[in-house]
């Protein structure tokens, strides 16, 4: 589980509004909101039944994003690249409270791609190239953290992002909180200000997190989990990420900087309200279970223990003819999954292109808004599958706990790939194209979406629609012209593929796609 340390996202939850009131001194984040009947949607016609709009509709836009997180921000900026008119609201004026987040070196990459790596310099960024486990025994292991492993000050990060939005053209509203959003009967939103104010746009992105402002039809995918946090200070702390294993519990924490060290305690959510206990003493004694603190009492202090839920689902409501759910409004993984920032960068660079295909390509919006909830479930199918195989790891993987969370993706079939027996291929071997393993798909191409052929590979996680960089309806007409494998071989050459035309001929007949 190596990937996993240094890079586990931690999450902003709240229960739903069936709990039972929290005990006392359990801190609960202002902007959180119980979940929303699925049945307050609002229609399409005559939706002033549900809300009306208190005051005239300002400052229209193409586009308007409600979160200033780094999904909202990143689909604001992707938005306002591609041409479009876009104002971010966001309910904080300045940093927002949010628990110090790791990164892995997959967002270094997308920061990278998006010109935008000065913003880990101005939000604490701090790597590490060692880390501590205690999972599938009950000693400590120390090894090699993963490439790129860091944590950042997610206020200071977010609050950047917002300011980079800002100089790049996008509207920033600050301090203003989005109360509702509805359809206008001519078309586009009116979204409310809790101030009064109303703001219009054609088509709405709903970058709010967990919360979000659009209702959502939830779909979990996994055991209910319950997050408890706090930030700790004193001496002998940890200089570096750890992650260990309990008995009905696990815990991660890592040095932030100017705020500690995050330690952060996950257990099953029906857990807590059966308890009736003091919280912060049910964090203090799991903790002490997973031994992620070397000692407590007068040597070290703990700061407030905040909770959240950090429980697995996807919204099968993420997209629509005028809005699109980005980041936690549309999916949320188990925090074994170690996605957090990555997760937000990824969905709001294919929100962006989704959403610019329906404003520009109104023929073109059933392709786009498929290839977005396909997105979405090859996402859920990839993660149920990679937790479930590392909780199973765990010395305590037979406890309750943990079976349970094996037991999550051990329904998912996993499609796995034919390897190829018999000889190797030579050059004089007949081939022939595997027609099943050829389908349609949507795929981003550019800065739109469009349906492209694309090839079914075993264990890859969604159809491959490119090699090398070389699109596939380019690659089968050669395997279709081609009797033998140095026929295919030519024909690769002499196409787009040069050098890498072994590789790839390779990787179609291991794969199956190629029989012979």
């Amino acid at each position: 589980m190596p990937f996993v340390l240094g890079s586990l996202p931690l999450r902003w939850r709240l229960p739903s509004r069936n709990t039972e009131p929290w005990p006392s001194g359990l801190r609960l984040h202002p902007w959180l909101a119980a979940l929303r009947d699925r049945g307050l949607w609002p229609p399409l016609a005559d939706e002033a039944r549900l809300h009306r709009p208190t005051g005239a509709v300002t400052g229209l836009t193409d586009v308007i994003v409600v979160g200033g997180g780094p999904a909202g921000c990143i689909s604001a900026l992707a938005l306002c690249r591609l041409g479009l008119s876009v104002r971010l609201i966001e309910e904080h004026a300045g940093a927002r409270p949010h628990v110090g987040e790791a990164i892995s070196v997959a967002v270094l990459r997308q920061l990278h791609d998006l010109g935008l790596e000065g913003v880990l310099y101005r939000a604490g960024w701090r790597r590490f190239s060692r880390c501590d486990e205690r999972w599938a025994s009950e000693s400590w292991i120390t090894r090699d953290a993963p490439p790129g492993a860091a944590t950042l000050d997610r206020g200071r990060f977010d609050a950047a992002l917002g300011e980079i939005c800002r100089e790049a053209g996008v509207v920033v509203d600050l301090g203003r909180r989005a109360t509702t959003a509805i359809r206008r009967s001519e078309g586009g939103w009116s979204v409310m200000l809790a101030d009064g104010q109303v703001r219009g746009a054609n088509f709405l992105v709903d970058a709010a997190g967990r919360r979000g402002l659009l209702p959502k039809l939830r779909r979990w995918q996994g055991p209910r989990t319950i997050a408890l946090y706090a930030y700790w200070s004193g001496a002998g702390l940890p200089d570096r990420p750890r992650v260990a294993a309990g008995e009905g519990v696990w815990a991660w924490g890592a040095p932030v900087a100017d705020l500690g060290f995050n330690a952060t305690l996950f257990t099953d959510r029906h857990a807590l309200p059966r308890s009736r206990g003091d919280l912060r003493q049910i964090y203090l004694d799991g903790l002490a279970d997973t031994d992620l603190l070397p000692s407590f009492g007068t040597v070290l202090s703990c700061g407030q223990v905040t909770a959240c839920d950090a429980s697995a689902w996807l919204d099968e409501e993420a997209v629509g003819p005028d809005y699109i759910k980005v980041g936690e409004a549309a999916q949320s993984f188990d925090p074994l999954a170690s996605l957090g920032v990555q997760h937000c960068i990824q969905s709001a660079r294919s929100a962006s292109v989704v959403v610019n295909t329906i404003l520009r390509r109104p023929g073109s919006q059933a392709v786009a808004r498929k290839y977005y909830e396909e997105r979405l479930e090859r996402s859920a199918w990839t993660h149920a599958v990679a937790t479930t195989e590392i909780y199973g790891r765990s010395v305590h993987a037979e406890k309750p706990f943990w079976r349970s969370r094996c037991a999550g993706g051990a329904a998912v079939a996993r499609v796995e790939a034919h390897p190829m027996s018999g000889p190797k291929p030579v050059a004089s071997t007949p081939i022939h194209l595997d027609r099943s393993r050829v389908v349609e798909v949507p795929c981003l191409c550019g800065d739109f979406v469009e349906p492209r052929l694309a090839v079914l590979a075993g264990t890859e996680a969604e159809p491959v629609a490119f090699l090398g960089g070389i699109p596939i309806d380019m690659i089968v007409p050669a395997i279709v012209d081609s009797e033998t494998v140095g026929d295919l071989l030519e024909a690769l050459v002499r196409g787009q593929a040069g050098t890498q035309a072994d590789r790839i001929c390779g990787w179609l007949i291991e794969r199956g796609v190629v029989g012979f």
